[in-house]
């Protein structure tokens, strides 16, 4: 099989899945940077895992993030948990916080970024 082929194959695999453009960077990011390419094998189990975290994109722009050579469900999932458990274990002032504090009416301007101790001027 010639490899124009076999790029179309893996393109028809993962493109129904991911789209276009997030197919096209997955197959290129196996073949140039980790410079081990898909197989049509390899590209529909790794379309069933994206599939299986309920965020395929997010799931393939994590494994790019990353430099995974592939993603497993489970690796997302924790991956996913981690960094909610760090966000959230953070006492820092977010955006989220100021606009959730300004929708339910409580006045924080005394606040600046989350420092009690600290005024805006």
């Amino acid at each position: 099989m010639a490899k124009a082929t076999i790029d179309k194959d893996i393109m028809e695999i993962l493109s129904p899945v991911l789209g276009q453009e997030l197919a096209a960077a997955i197959i290129e990011y196996r073949k140039r940077t980790l410079k081990r390419p898909l197989t049509a094998y390899a590209a529909r189990i790794q379309a069933r895992e994206y599939l299986l975290t309920g965020d395929p994109a997010g799931a393939a722009e994590m494994q790019i993030f990353r430099g995974w050579q592939a993603i497993k469900c489970d690796w997302y999932l924790k991956e996913k948990a981690r960094e909610a458990g760090s966000i959230n274990s953070s006492t820092r002032r977010t955006t989220v916080d100021a606009a959730r504090d300004f929708l339910s009416g409580e006045d924080h301007s005394w606040d600046a970024f989350g420092f009690p101790g600290i005024r805006r001027h």
